[in-house]
């Protein structure tokens, strides 16, 4: 229902669903100062993406705005420490030292460097798809873990260290887009910047003393912030500022897209039948609800638009989800529409401060999708508890929970993987399973990082071989006691004994039938067995 008057941002209503509210102020008040904001909001397409585009006018050095626009004037001065770091940030600077940030985090986000992960989003992806439960709550079982375990990946860390880096950005831009949760205020961001920091500063200092130093992008900021002679504040200010723009909006993003989907009955089941739309697909759902509902600036002068005088220093919510649907730009602006050939939204900003993640994400949701789609293909929403968006914030658009009935596809495969190099480069799965069918690969014992495990002790990569069977068995619903045969190669059928006692330890209770034959070599000197299993589920 179109609204017939001012709109009121401080109703949770008009939070949790703003588009009618975007659409008064586009039609009737383009340009609207907002008491509740404290800023100017501008909603349509030409304007925002012109504001966008124009550094000298509309800075991006906003941070200090920001914070005296929502926190009382008394508790400015103890978050000074806050404004400072966050003021280092790439989005919060404009001209040569905005350039200069690109270009260090550059390298990582090439077309080149984004493609090369695919193999490992894809291993990502498969392994949570296959923890699911049948009627999972999507956004913690899935899509808040995604960007973590990715960024887990780029940045070389472990995955619980950046699940607890994902907690602290959730605090530090909560309270950033002037939430109500009285949970995230100023004391609780500023403590979680203080953690980030420090924990960036150890891993900094750490990567510089370590060996395998140079191909994560915590070695490859280092290495280029060097060469342009930046301070430890930089870089450590590069690193945060990855995370905070890398991890919440591209997991709400990623629950836009479900929701749209389920929400579009038709264009979902075209997708099964043409996967090779899903990027359309993806593309819609970013114009027509993008996570990041909008961005800020600061006037560096006055501008006149639309018969109004904004003043140097005035704070302006530049409204992308607004633009994103102007009649005057898309036709059938509120339609999601998978076929739409008019795509040149504004979700990812538009000039100089263009997300430099754009690829990353687009190649994460179809990754996400054609692989859910694939995996569950009936998926659907559960009635009795319909998805609900959050409240809290004009900025940053998601759902709280969006529950689903995951039901597999009839006689599909389902693969999983493994940390092992081999597989990306061969193009095979760590395991399959086929109906009633599983069966393994030939696995070797590598460790978590997929290097040889405890080399020159054939007792103990047998274990380790077999444990990493079980993990992968695991995934796809299957326990050992359900394996009927396993098949062990050696390099010396001189240590049968070894092998032999590590095997019936680990079946003692469910022995398969099993063989072993010597061959000459397997794929590198330090391992000294390779073992495959099958395992069968049915009657």
């Amino acid at each position: 229902m179109a609204l017939q008057s001012i709109p009121d941002f401080s109703d949770p209503r008009t939070i949790s669903d703003p588009y009618d509210a975007f659409a008064y102020l586009r039609h009737h008040h383009p340009l609207y100062w907002s008491q509740h904001y404290n800023a100017w909001l501008m909603t349509r397409f030409d304007d925002v993406a012109s504001a966008q585009g124009d550094t000298r006018r509309y800075s991006s050095n906003r941070m200090r705005a920001l914070v005296n626009a929502q926190v009382p004037v008394h508790e400015q001065a103890a978050l000074e420490p806050f404004i400072e770091k966050a003021s280092r940030w790439m989005y919060s600077q404009d001209g040569k030292v905005h350039e200069a940030g690109r270009k260090v985090l550059g390298k990582a986000f090439t077309p080149r460097a984004i493609d090369a992960l695919a193999g490992d989003i894809e291993r990502i992806v498969d392994d949570l798809l296959a923890q699911l439960s049948p009627q999972p709550e999507l956004m913690t079982e899935l899509f808040d873990k995604i960007p973590a375990l990715i960024l887990a990946h780029i940045f070389g860390i472990a995955a619980q260290d950046a699940l607890k880096i994902r907690r602290w950005t959730d605090a530090i831009i909560v309270f950033m887009v002037g939430s109500t949760d009285p949970a995230f205020g100023p004391r609780e961001a500023l403590h979680a910047m203080q953690q980030m920091y420090e924990q960036f500063s150890l891993l900094v200092d750490e990567r510089r003393l370590s060996a395998l130093a140079g191909n994560d992008l915590v070695s490859q900021v280092i290495a280029a912030g060097d060469k342009a002679l930046m301070s430890k504040d930089d870089v450590l200010a590069q690193l945060a500022f990855v995370v905070v723009a890398a991890t919440t909006t591209s997991a709400d993003q990623l629950g836009i897209i479900m929701f749209y989907l389920l929400s579009n009955p038709e264009a979902l089941a075209e997708l099964k039948t043409h996967p090779g739309l899903i990027p359309n697909a993806i593309e819609e759902a970013l114009r027509i609800c993008p996570a990041g509902q909008l961005s800020h600036r600061v006037l560096t002068e006055d501008v006149t638009l639309h018969g109004q005088t904004m003043h140097k220093g005035d704070l302006v919510y530049l409204i992308r989800a607004a633009a994103n649907r102007d009649p005057r730009h898309f036709s059938d602006p509120d339609r999601f529409d998978i076929h739409r050939q008019k795509r040149d939204h504004l979700a990812f900003g538009r000039g100089p401060h263009f997300c430099m993640g754009t690829l990353l994400f687009k190649l994460e949701a179809k990754v996400v999708f054609s692989r859910l789609l694939q995996r569950f293909p009936n998926v659907r929403l559960i009635r009795s508890q319909p998805p609900a968006w959050r409240t809290n914030s004009l900025q940053f658009r998601g759902l709280s929970h969006i529950h689903v009935a995951l039901e597999p596809a009839s006689g599909s495969i389902t693969r999983c993987f493994s940390a092992a190099p081999w597989e990306k480069n061969g193009g095979y799965c760590r395991a399959l399973r086929a109906g009633n069918l599983v069966v393994t690969s030939g696995t070797v014992a590598f460790d978590e990082r997929g290097n040889p495990y405890a080399p020159g002790d054939v007792y103990r990569q047998t274990r380790r071989c077999l444990e990493i069977i079980e993990a992968a068995l695991e995934q796809l619903g299957v326990d050992r006691t359900l394996v009927v045969a396993t098949r062990m190669y050696t390099t010396d059928v001189a240590w049968w004994p070894q092998i032999a006692k590590a095997h019936q330890e680990f079946f003692s209770d469910c022995p398969p039938t099993t063989m072993l034959l010597g061959v000459n070599q397997l794929i590198a000197p330090d391992y000294l067995i390779e073992i495959e299993a099958q395992a069968w589920t049915g009657q």
